[in-house]
C-alpha cells in the first residue's frame, strides 16, 4: 500500500514538482494551494503525512495542522523559507518533527516522506536552532542550491492564483 500524502503550498510549480517527484517514489498525492482547499481535500481524501508550507496566503501550516488533527489523525512535515525559534518551537508543541527549509533539494523530501526522521528528533535542543537551520544560516556544511526546471520561485514574485480577480499593483517611490 502506497504512503498518501498531501502537499499544502501556494507555490503551484513547486507543489506539482514535489507531486511528480512523489509520485514516481510510489506515494499516492494530493495537492492544495492554501488551507481552505486543504480542508476540502481530507474530506475524501486521508493522507498519511502532511507537508504543510508554514506561510500560506489564507492561514499558517500550523493552522492547517491543527484544523485537519481534528478531522483526521496522521503526521506532518512542515516547510519553510523564514526558520525562527519561535516556528521550531510552535511545530515541538505539535510534535511535528521535521521541518524542510526551503529550498532544499527533492531528494531529501523523498528521505522524509519514505523513512522520515527518529520520533524526537527536533525535540532535541529546543532553545537552539538545529544543525539544520544553522547549516543553513551559512554555517560550515556546503549545502547545494539545485534548480528544478525553474522550481524554485522567489517569494516577492509570486503571482496571484489563477482566477484570482485582483490585479498586481506596483508600487512607485515617492507615492
Amino acid at each position: 500500500m502506497s504512503k498518501k500524502v498531501l502537499i499544502v503550498d501556494d507555490e503551484e510549480i513547486l507543489a506539482g514538482n514535489f507531486q511528480t517527484y512523489l509520485e514516481m517514489l510510489g506515494c499516492e498525492v494530493r495537492t492544495a494551494a492554501n488551507g481552505a482547499i486543504a480542508l476540502e481535500v481530507v474530506v475524501n481524501f486521508k493522507p498519511d503525512l502532511l507537508v504543510l508550507d508554514y506561510r500560506l496566503p489564507d492561514m499558517t501550516g500550523f493552522d492547517v495542522f491543527d484544523a485537519i488533527r481534528t478531522l483526521h489523525s496522521c503526521e506532518a512535515v512542515l516547510m519553510t523559507a523564514h526558520p525562527s525559534i519561535e516556528v521550531c518551537n510552535r511545530a515541538i508543541e505539535r510534535k511535528i518533527d521535521i521541518i524542510l527549509l526551503k529550498p532544499f533539494p527533492l531528494h531529501e523530501l523523498g528521505n522524509v516522506v519514505l523513512h522520515g526522521l527518529p520520533t524526537g528528533a527536533l525535540r532535541e535542543s529546543p532553545s537552539e536552532p538545529s544543525s539544520q537551520m544553522e547549516r543553513r544560516r551559512g554555517g560550515e556544511v556546503n549545502f547545494p542550491l539545485k534548480l528544478y526546471d525553474g522550481a524554485w520561485v522567489l517569494s516577492d514574485r509570486r503571482r496571484p492564483a489563477a482566477g484570482s480577480e485582483e490585479p498586481v499593483k506596483q508600487v512607485k517611490k515617492g507615492t
